[in-house]
């Protein structure tokens, strides 16, 4: 009967389940076990190798980072009887020897990161093209390859900061702009599919700028003002928002 066979194989697979599970518990102890001992011997290694000077301190703490993920997945799996072991105890031990070398390399990283930065900032107030922009009243220098991830700044009111930045021709995406479509009175620009992440959002809409043949690039040396988005006929017909800038006289 199609009704009893079904119960009688819903009874089986609960029985083997009542069964396997204990042992199956047990085996994934045991591996997670062995997976935590081999996991301390490479902690161990990174100690050792620091000790001796055959590795710096900063490849230990990228080392040290890859070992965390595992070591904490089979520390989850043992058995409390592991967990009270002398091993255990040992490795728990040279594990933290091997985090304080990351940790202490991350704050050495961090400081760096910082002073790089600070130096970068710099250098930035310094250079000609900030000290162009401030003189032209505008409170800083944007890309014009970075016009939609400004615009879409969580942090910030993108639309008010871009409006405030002398937009120049950047070397990332910016250079990569050609025109495509002339739209009374403004220029379409936008990249080519093949250019990969430049290909991502990136047109523009430019006003006021000179007479040019479909494929040209765009001006690198023109500066632009940020107008703001505008519904502008797309290349089918079809109205879409689009990004505008003017030239800067």
């Amino acid at each position: 009967m199609p009704g009893v066979s079904a119960v009688s194989r819903l009874l089986g697979a609960l029985f083997i389940a009542t069964v396997m599970t204990p042992a199956l518990a047990a085996d994934t102890a045991e591996v997670a076990w062995k997976g935590y001992l081999t996991d301390c011997e490479r902690f161990q290694q990174v100690v050792n190798n620091v000790q001796n000077g055959t590795l710096t301190a900063r490849e230990a703490m990228f080392r040290a980072d890859n070992l965390m993920r595992p070591v904490f997945v089979h520390r989850e799996q043992l058995t409390q009887a592991r967990l009270a072991s002398a091993d255990y105890a040992r490795c728990e031990n040279v594990i933290a020897q091997a985090t304080e070398i990351s940790n202490n390399e991350h704050n050495v990283q961090d400081k760096e990161i910082l002073q790089k930065a600070l130096k970068a900032e710099a250098e930035h107030l310094e250079s000609p093209e900030y000290r162009r922009a401030r003189a032209l009243g505008f409170s800083d220098v944007g890309e014009l390859g970075k016009l939609h991830e400004i615009a879409e700044d969580s942090d910030m009111d993108g639309e008010a900061y871009l409006k405030t930045l002398m937009i120049t021709v950047d070397w990332g995406c910016g250079r990569h702009f050609r025109a495509v479509r002339y739209v009374k009175p403004y220029v379409i620009y936008n990249t080519h599919p093949d250019e990969g992440s430049c290909a991502i959002y990136r047109e523009v809409a430019v006003l006021g700028g000179a007479m040019v043949e479909r494929g040209d690039t765009i001006d690198r040396d023109a500066i632009f003002q940020y107008v703001g988005w505008k519904k502008l006929e797309g290349p089918g017909g079809f109205p879409v928002d689009i990004q505008v800038v003017k030239v800067r006289k």
